[in-house]
């Protein structure tokens, strides 16, 4: 382990298939696996091939490869080992070489960075060939014996995959770096962070994991830790992590937040809204989300200092998700053109810098459903363009901005207020009379 415990990136060895690639010598194959065969063990192999009895060479060979993995991945601990393969029924004190089968070995191995796909396929052939041939019982026919070469190729792959290499020590930090998770907060400068993102993927889907556990479980000190850790490392990781992953957070933070929570929902809303995640949170929770977003921005709106406080509820709003959830369409819409629109005095332009931002993520049909389901009862909008001059001309610009003459309206009087918003001031009065009628519709 380093000096500074930085978790140090695995890359697998390869170099070991040129190596051999052109020597066919059991002799000089078994060599190679000096890191791990006793000289006995690479006497007995080399006898084996001499006398011709390539299947009991290799169920050798396999077993010392299978055993040496499994000794390795105990290394993490057998309760972590267990967690990691999803079973309940390991503990630290399982024996791995009965409590793991070799298939789960190798998966294993592979997650972590232990061996290479492509390795992790010629184990996985040389495992069928070993069960294959352990399974035929004895006929006296030749032609279903193994050959040499079948014993040879099996050798190397063993060798180059696990018997020649040294010990996976980086399994061994990424354990203490487990622990640390909740004994301490990290920093973006950290080496064990900056190293995590560069790790294979099964390092990072797993931190994401315990994480996600620690702030739904733990208390005090640890929580705190494990809350600043959440909002760090979920948005370094985010871009890298596969769907799965990004709706077990989302997931994550609707269990908290129904337990009431507020540490670990505080801290998962941050890391979701750094990443723009909240469509991964379950609807009806994300629904919510949003409404209490857009309140927030119609309250700094009619607020005292307006133009100063939209700002931050409104970059907080279009922030949350690349898509708005159907249920909390009418309202962010309502609060958003708000903001866009401005009031008699004019407009917050720090405000419209994020408004502008979420208009522009809208699909044309999403526009259709504001136009044609939400527009006629936007009391807000409608009461904008039934007396204010300056809000109606930014409807103008609004209208010209997002070709909203182009949508097909159903309600003739927004077909026919949305033709006369092409440019101001001759169409003022008719915006504000079909304004302040779609305005009384709704209050009657």
């Amino acid at each position: 382990m380093s000096d500074n415990n930085e978790i140090t990136v695995w890359h697998p060895t390869t170099d070991l298939v040129g190596a051999l690639a052109e020597i066919s010598s059991p002799e000089e194959i078994v060599g190679y696996a000096q890191p791990t065969l006793s000289p006995r063990d690479q006497k007995s192999i080399v006898a084996g091939f001499n006398s011709g009895s390539y299947e009991m060479v290799a169920t050798f060979v396999w077993a010392k490869a299978a055993a040496t993995l499994k000794k390795q991945l105990a290394t993490l601990g057998m309760e972590f080992v267990g967690e990691m393969l999803c079973r309940n029924d390991l503990f630290d004190n399982s024996d791995p070489s009965t409590s793991i089968s070799d298939y789960e070995a190798l998966s294993l191995a592979e997650d972590l960075g232990m061996v290479t796909p492509t390795q992790a396929m010629r184990l996985n052939q040389s495992l069928v060939l070993v069960t294959h041939f352990a399974n035929i019982e004895y006929t006296g026919d030749s032609s279903e014996e193994m050959v040499k070469e079948e014993a040879i190729v099996l050798l190397k792959n063993c060798i180059t995959s696990i018997l020649g290499k040294p010990k996976f020590e980086t399994a061994i930090r990424f354990v203490e770096f487990r622990k640390s998770l909740a004994e301490r907060s990290f920093n973006s400068s950290d080496a064990q962070v900056q190293s995590l993102i560069d790790s294979p993927y099964f390092f990072i889907r797993t931190t994401v994991s315990i994480l996600l556990s620690l702030v739904k479980t733990e208390k005090g000190a640890p929580l705190e830790h494990a809350v600043g850790n959440t909002i760090l490392i979920i948005p370094s990781v985010w871009q890298k992590l596969k769907t799965s992953e990004k709706w077990q957070i989302g997931q994550a933070y609707a269990e908290v937040n129904a337990a009431g929570n507020r540490p670990a929902t505080i801290g998962l809303k941050k890391a979701l809204t750094a990443v723009h995640g909240f469509d991964y949170v379950p609807e009806s929770l994300r629904s919510n989300t949003f409404n209490e977003a857009a309140s927030r921005v119609l309250m700094a709106h009619f607020g005292i200092n307006n133009f100063y406080n939209e700002v931050a509820p409104m970059s907080n709003l279009a922030s949350l998700g690349t898509t708005i959830p159907k249920p909390a369409f009418a309202r962010c819409m309502e609060a958003t053109l708000a903001v866009w629109l401005g009031n008699a005095y004019g407009e917050s332009w720090g405000a419209i810098e994020h408004a502008t931002a979420l208009l522009g993520k809208l699909r044309t049909e999403q526009w259709e459903y504001y136009i044609n389901e939400c527009f006629p009862r936007d009391r807000v909008v409608l009461s904008k363009l039934s007396s204010d001059r300056k809000p109606t001309i930014r409807w103008t610009e609004l209208v010209k901005a997002f070709e909203l003459t182009k949508i097909n309206c159903t309600d003739k009087r927004v077909q026919f207020l949305i033709n006369n918003s092409k440019q101001m001031p001759a169409s003022y009065v008719i915006i504000n009379r079909v304004a302040s009628d779609l305005r009384a519709a709704v209050m009657s």
